[in-house]
């Protein structure tokens, strides 16, 4: 009987309620106060994130614009610098020496490269190109020592120079392509370095290409060489042996 009185006391709350009283005074038509209510409160939703999708469409677009603009300073500071080491490759690819003092000097100087002066931002850069950009200076002090390695001997250094050239011959390829790259990259012009016969990019390749052949015909050489050596050495070696057996039989 409690349970009984207790419902049908709820019952009597819910009904002397305010909203209870005015959704019965105001019947059905309150519902459509409820809907534009929610209608409101989701197109304010909606807007809020609209607006937002828009300020990080515009701030993503922002930061790509000033990333792009980063990547042509960089690029344009990086291309002339790589193409200006490889107008002086091209020069020490082809420099044979001249008679100085009773012996044979270099016409030209090694080249020097610097990203000291370089100021834009490397993080604009594509992760493999940074890194083959940053091995440069690194490959040039090889070939340095390896040039610094080679016999300086007369009457007109051979070893030396031939050294000298084929290295920055190499170095100065590189070079090359790298700044094709970073031109492709960014959408610069096409390099002059092989407008003419006589252009940086044509003389590397050409004198690339001489001193593969050169080294190739030179491997050759020197594998027939160490042939012609082992031979020669098992021949002593079987001579000397039936000379050992003759002298044991007497």
């Amino acid at each position: 009987m409690g349970s009984l009185n207790s419902s049908a006391s709820v019952v009597a709350d819910a009904i002397t309620h305010p909203v209870t009283v005015q959704v019965i005074n105001q019947g059905p038509g309150i519902w459509g106060n409820v809907a534009t209510g929610l209608i409101t409160a989701g197109a304010a939703i909606g807007a809020v994130m609209l607006t937002h999708k828009f300020t990080l469409r515009r701030e993503k677009s922002a930061s790509e614009e000033k990333q792009q603009r980063e990547r042509y300073f960089i690029a344009t500071e990086l291309v002339f610098l790589l193409e200006q080491f490889a107008e002086v490759c091209a020069s020490v690819a082809r420099d044979n020496g001249f008679e100085h003092e009773h012996a044979f000097a270099p016409s030209h100087p090694l080249p020097e490269l610097d990203y000291a002066a370089v100021t834009g931002d490397w993080r604009t850069l594509p992760v493999r190109l940074m890194y083959q950009l940053r091995e440069l200076p690194v490959l040039k002090s090889e070939s340095d020592r390896t040039i610094d390695a080679a016999d300086f001997i007369g009457p007109e250094y051979d070893e030396f120079f031939e050294a000298r050239q084929y290295e920055y011959t190499r170095l100065g390829l590189k070079a090359v392509i790298l700044a094709r790259r970073l031109r492709k990259l960014t959408g610069f012009p096409d390099s002059r370095l092989n407008a003419t016969p006589w252009s940086a990019q044509r003389v590397l390749w050409e004198e690339w290409r001489r001193e593969r052949k050169r080294r190739s015909v030179q491997a050759l050489l020197h594998a027939r060489a160490l042939a012609t050596f082992e031979v020669k050495n098992d021949m002593r070696r079987k001579a000397a042996g039936d000379a050992s057996d003759s002298g044991e039989k007497v």
